[in-house]
């Protein structure tokens, strides 16, 4: 048992520092374009942290409750699991709106620029990340469970590092739209 443990959060620590290195290597491709806008520098941080957060307490209470037997891998469809999917996406929502306009205004007030588009980046960014992340927090959840594995063990490091390419990823995309 304790072996398994033990090889389970090996792997998910290794796929985590290769995910960092990866989401690390996509955010150079963009530094050029956050010299521009200075209130991403502000918004690049909590954004990061929300969406690893966010998704690992999906995650972790997916997990519990597939422990604990409330629910099956092929019941997807649950109340329990859908009530948690609408729990994380209102709280993208509500903390993507308030991390825009905490940009918004430090921004203003310490360097001078005034940039309202950094509130529907922030917004659109938390959206974007959501519907790319949430299903595969769902399904990896399921998936390892299912194997015989221990989402507690895994799951941790893998939606973080998966929250960091798809945060950097969804970021990127909302300043090209925006």
């Amino acid at each position: 048992m304790l072996r398994k443990d033990f090889e389970e959060i090996l792997g998910s620590e290794i796929i985590s520092l290769t995910g960092g290195l990866v989401a690390g290597f996509l955010l150079t491709f963009a530094v050029d374009k956050l010299y521009l806008i200075p209130s991403l520098f502000i918004l690049f941080p909590g954004f990061m942290e929300m969406r690893g957060n966010i998704s690992g307490t999906l995650s972790a209470r997916l997990s519990a409750g597939l422990h604990v037997g409330a629910f099956r891998p092929v019941h997807r469809k649950k109340d329990i699991v859908r009530g948690n999917v609408l729990a994380s996406v209102v709280l993208v929502v509500l903390l993507s709106l308030f991390l825009g306009m905490l940009a918004y205004y430090v921004s203003m007030e310490f360097f001078g620029v005034a940039n309202p588009n950094i509130i529907l980046i922030a917004l659109l960014a938390g959206i974007l990340s959501n519907v790319i992340e949430i299903p595969i927090t769902i399904i990896s959840t399921f998936w390892i469970f299912k194997h015989g594995h221990d989402p507690d063990n895994i799951m941790g490091p893998y939606v973080t590092t998966m929250g960091d390419i798809v945060s950097i990823l969804s970021l990127l995309i909302a300043v090209y739209v925006v």
